[in-house]
């Protein structure tokens, strides 16, 4: 007798697609805690730079930053960029695409929700045309919000084609 070679419905992915989804969940509950740490170590920032109009030159906040602050955020950035690598790979568990995928979803997710949790804790930013200090890593990045924020939607549609396909 043959074995039977057709496995769990799969549809495109190699992961049954309830796998697939339960896993974009637990990343969107993971970026959704992620973002709100993030936003809180923003708000905490302001409060050592009093008076710095931070909506005005971003790139110059940094400059006035102490020198061990920028150091420290830094690290803080590298941090959060291996946990999102991290907790994309333990998504996939094996399958270079799928950890790109999950890995697209949870950064996109996390840096939405990051401005939305921003605006609720500190009222920032006013505006999706705000300029804001995107990464330090590798220099320091400055746009308006609105761009990382569209960025950001194309990831998550990205990801969700290279799931699919994975």
């Amino acid at each position: 007798m043959g074995q039977d070679r057709e496995g769990p419905r799969e549809g495109l992915t190699s992961e049954p697609g309830r796998d697939v989804r339960a896993k974009l969940l637990w990343l969107t509950a993971y970026a959704l805690g992620m973002a709100y740490v993030e936003a809180a170590v923003v708000a905490y920032l302001r409060l050592l730079t009093p008076g710095q109009a931070f909506d005005a030159s971003q790139a110059a906040v940094v400059g006035a930053l102490p020198p061990h602050i920028v150091r420290t955020e830094i690290g803080r950035e590298a941090a959060t960029l291996v946990m999102l690598v991290a907790v994309a790979c333990l998504a996939a568990r094996r399958g270079w695409w799928r950890s790109v995928g999950y890995l697209l979803w949870v950064f996109a997710l996390w840096d939405i929700l990051y401005y939305v949790w921003l605006r609720v804790l500190i009222g920032w930013p006013p505006s999706l045309m705000t300029m804001d200090v995107l990464f330090l890593i590798p220099f320091v990045w400055v746009a308006p919000v609105v761009f990382p924020v569209a960025v950001s939607g194309v990831m998550m549609v990205l990801a969700l084609v290279i799931l699919r396909r994975a």
